[in-house]
């Protein structure tokens, strides 16, 4: 259909029409149009996911400004503390903010260092350190999953010539935690014990650790802190070992599945210090010294006179004989001894560190023995039967020497068979695939988008089929009626006026016969009203050209 005739048949159907049906014609396709571009508009309208929450008035501002020079969408919530971006660039804008070193949290680290002023005095570098590392320190915090942000004051040791006058490090944290959730001692110990290892000569008892609150949360260690912290985790981690290595033991044997193993450990909380001395009455000797002493006097002699003082001459004559030697010996011995004796001593010192398993009690569920058969028709069929009291005695020995069980200390273990119902154990060879269940997880995150496309060609679709289809038909007429056949289907070619009250007159001869020439005007009439009941529409288009033809 060419324009002219588009126009021609917009016009007659101007002028067919009333100012008030006109109107509300107009008024229905722009309100369709409307409805049809909102809803397009909403489907092309991205879904904002959060890209970050609870930031500080500084870090919110140095993130806007970077979406703004990337020109991204964003919305900003929560009085300017949560920033919203498209979901499909959420991951990419997170991992470019933090290259770039967003969002901060409002304290500046060592990157105070890498503007350097010159003539900076010792005292201002001192400050720019202890800023730098109180701003590492709340960093570092903050990234620990209980904790939503934080705050570090560090107080400095001071040295100094005089021991009285020396200060040692101290400092004080500040945490703004998540959901306002307490911290659990661990988490505590490890943050005071983070901040004294970062900071020189700094002891983890001089860090005080409060939250938003004023509640202090690090608190001095005593045996009551220490039986519910230190000792209650390893009582904990020991249960764990044990049924983790019991269950391990016993499902080659029973398969998996099939066992249930609860380890309930009891700790010594005490500690015990003990010092013993014993003295054995028995005396033993401890050194033993011994010395002998004996005195002989031996005296030269020979003829007095001035010619045995007199030095020798040298003479050819032959040596005179020697004079005699007298020897005088007086006797003379004295012996000496000592002996020392002590007493032994034993002097014992135990000590018992705190913490010591005490007691031991486990208890093992067995399942039922399954064999698992072949019918004749090839169907598998599990049985199941209760086991034996040796095969539980031969487990429950297995058990004691796994666990190390001690009867002296009083330790229990008991080792029960009870049928866990009817399991039918799934073949190892048929892979376990994707359940319909698993459909609404794996679409859910795509809800949103595919609720807005059903949404719009829905609306879309009723707008055709309700507004524009009847507008349609209304605003491009057929021309002729089509013709009917004789065996009521609608022949290929329209049909003038004259060629309908012709197969008219020709239907009404063949329903008549001959004898109904009277009949023939009520029995049209009839026809007519019946037919001006049903199609009110097609009555009003014919008597309107009835009347156009007239005019013409």
């Amino acid at each position: 259909m060419n324009p002219d005739q588009i126009l021609a048949h917009l016009k007659r159907l101007t002028t067919t029409l009333t100012p008030r049906q006109l109107a509300s014609l107009v008024g229905v396709f722009v309100a369709v149009v409307a409805v049809v571009g909102g809803s397009a508009y909403w489907v092309s309208t991205p879904t904002y996911t959060l890209l970050y929450s609870d930031l500080d008035a500084e870090s919110a501002g140095a993130v806007v400004t970077r979406l703004k020079a990337a020109k991204i969408p964003y919305q900003i919530e929560e009085g300017s503390r949560a920033i919203r971006v498209p979901a499909d660039r959420v991951d990419e804008l997170r991992l470019d903010m933090a290259s770039q070193g967003l969002p901060t949290s409002g304290r500046i680290g060592f990157e105070v260092f890498d503007r350097t002023a010159f003539g900076t005095t010792e005292f201002l570098e001192h400050v720019n350190y202890r800023r730098g590392l109180e701003g590492e320190l709340a960093r570092t915090i903050g990234t620990l999953a209980e904790v939503s942000s934080a705050r570090v004051h560090i107080a400095l040791a001071k040295e100094s010539l005089f021991v009285s006058d020396a200060q040692e490090a101290k400092a004080s944290v500040v945490l703004k935690l998540r959901n306002n959730k307490p911290l659990a001692a661990s988490t505590v110990n490890g943050i005071a014990g983070l901040v004294a290892a970062s900071v020189e000569s700094l002891r983890p008892e001089a860090v005080v650790i409060v939250d938003t609150f004023g509640r202090p949360l690090s608190q001095a260690k005593g045996e009551e802190d220490e039986a519910t912290g230190a000792s209650l985790e390893r009582q904990q981690r020991i249960e764990r070992e044990l049924a983790t290595r019991v269950v391990a033991l016993l499902e080659p044997v029973v398969g998996p599945g099939h066992v249930r193993v609860n380890v309930s450990a009891r700790l010594d909380i005490q500690s015990q210090e003990e010092t013993e001395e014993r003295w054995d009455p028995t005396t033993v000797v401890r050194s033993r010294q011994a010395s002998s002493d004996s005195a002989a006097s031996t005296a030269a002699g020979g003829i007095a006179g001035a010619r045995a003082n007199a030095p020798p001459t040298a003479s050819t004559a032959p040596p005179a004989a020697p004079a005699p030697v007298l020897s005088v010996a007086a006797p003379g011995a004295r012996t000496t001894e000592t002996t020392n004796y002590e007493v032994s001593k034993l002097t014992r010192h135990t000590i018992v560190p705190q913490g010591q398993l005490s007691r031991l009690s486990v208890a093992v569920i067995l399942d039922d023995e399954r064999a698992t058969t072949r019918a004749a028709s090839g169907e598998a069929q599990v049985t199941s039967k209760p086991r034996s009291a040796e095969d539980i005695e031969r487990i429950q020995h297995l058990v004691a020497a796994a666990v190390g069980l001690d009867p002296e200390r009083g330790d229990q273990l008991t080792v029960e068979n009870v049928s866990f119902g009817d399991q039918a154990p799934l073949p190892e060879d048929e892979p376990i695939g994707p359940t319909w269940m698993e459909i609404p997880r794996q679409v859910a995150p795509y809800a949103p988008q595919i609720i807005r496309v059903v949404s719009v060609l829905t609306i879309a679709l009723l707008a055709v089929v309700m507004v524009l289809r009847p507008m349609m038909r209304a605003a491009f007429p057929a021309p002729r009626l089509q013709a009917v056949a004789a065996d009521g289907t609608v022949g290929p070619s329209a049909r003038t006026v004259a060629e309908m009250e012709g197969a008219i007159e020709a239907e009404l001869d063949a329903a008549l016969g001959p004898i109904g020439e009277g009949r023939r005007l009520p029995v049209l009439a009839k026809r007519i009203a019946r037919r001006a009941e049903e199609k009110p529409e097609e009555l009003a288009r014919l008597v309107r050209t009835w009347l156009a033809e007239e005019d013409r």
